[in-house]
C-alpha cells in the first residue's frame, strides 16, 4: 500500500534509557525522538497528561528539507514498518495518510456515509474504521482504524475489507 504517512498510536511510552538503546536520537527528551532507518524517518513523540504517558511513532520518507505533507512523495507502507519493527505488534490505534481518494470503491463496498466525508464501516461490532478528506492537505485522505490488530496482518484486513 501506497501511503504519504503513518501514524501508530501506543497506550504507553517507553524510557528514555530504553528508546536511547533501541537506536533512537533524543531530539527533545522524554518528548521527541527520532530514527533514520533506510529511506524513512521514524519519530516517537511521548505525551504526558500527569503520570499517564502515552506515545506515538510517524514514519514519513526522509528528506533533507521540510516538506509540507502535500509535496511528500508516496512509499510502501508494509516495507517502512517492516525496517522499523519486522514482529507481531498491536497498537491502540493507527492512522495512514494516502495520495489515493478511494471514497467511492468504499461506499460501493458497503462503507456507510456521515458527515463531512466522512465513512465509517463497522463489521460484526469488532472494529471501527473511518476514511476522510485530511487536515493535512487538499488532496489528502486519511485512513484511521481504532482497533487495527497486528500491523503485519494489517494490508490482508485492508484486502479483506476491499480497501486494496
Amino acid at each position: 500500500m501506497e501511503v504519504i504517512s503513518f501514524k501508530v498510536n501506543m497506550k504507553t511510552a517507553y524510557s528514555d534509557t530504553a528508546l536511547i538503546k533501541g537506536g533512537w536520537i533524543a531530539e527533545e527528551k522524554d518528548k521527541l525522538y527520532y530514527k533514520i532507518k533506510d529511506k524513512y524517518r521514524y519519530n516517537y513523540i511521548i505525551k504526558s497528561f500527569g503520570k499517564i504517558r502515552v506515545s506515538e511513532i510517524q514514519c514519513i520518507l526522509n528528506t533533507e528539507q521540510k516538506l509540507s505533507y502535500e509535496d511528500m512523495f508516496e512509499f510502501n507502507f508494509e516495507d517502512a514498518w517492516r525496517i522499523l519493527w519486522n514482529k507481531s505488534f498491536i497498537p491502540e490505534s493507527l492512522e495512514i495518510l494516502i495520495e489515493k481518494n478511494i471514497f467511492d470503491r468504499l461506499v460501493q463496498n458497503g462503507w456507510k456515509p456521515a458527515v463531512l466525508g466522512v465513512i465509517e464501516y463497522v463489521e460484526n461490532g469488532n472494529y471501527l474504521s473511518y476514511y476522510y478528506p485530511a487536515p493535512e492537505g487538499e488532496n489528502l485522505y486519511k485512513i484511521v482504524d481504532d482497533n487495527p490488530g497486528d500491523v503485519l496482518k494489517l494490508l490482508v484486513k485492508l484486502k479483506s475489507l476491499n480497501i486494496l
